[in-house]
């Protein structure tokens, strides 16, 4: 039985360091903008294609995913899993920067063991025509 609890305070602890951990991907439309926008994405990571209708002044989440041991660098781009999308906004008017522009992107990154990329696109009154 001693063997048992020495062996078990052995390999336990390295049991547990050695689970991997990963990368969580977060993708947020923030609307700072007076009209509705709904945006269709198209994504390669998910075969479905998702439809959000994001009001004035508000932000949706519109990708997440958890990848375990999945690690990326500094060089990791926010349209990176989105193959294309298709954008509308309320009153007709069209936005004019474009979701496939990677600069067009906020990106926070936090690295090490639990790492995450969270990226924001915003849309303002003075991107739209």
């Amino acid at each position: 039985m001693e063997a048992f609890k020495i062996g078990s305070l052995i390999f336990l602890p390295l049991f547990l360091l050695s689970c991997e951990g990963g990368t969580t991907f977060t993708k947020v439309i923030k609307n700072d903008s007076s009209e509705t926008v709904t945006v269709k994405l198209y994504q390669s990571v998910l075969s479905n294609d998702q439809t959000f209708n994001i009001g004035p002044k508000q932000k949706k989440t519109i990708f997440w995913t958890d990848n375990e041991r999945r690690f990326v660098d500094e060089t990791y781009e926010c349209t990176a899993e989105i193959d294309s999308v298709e954008l509308s906004v309320s009153n007709g008017k069209k936005l004019m920067k474009s979701m496939l522009d990677n600069n067009n992107w906020d990106k926070d990154s936090k690295g090490g063991r639990n790492s995450m990329e969270k990226c924001t696109f915003t849309i303002t009154d003075s991107d739209l025509e």
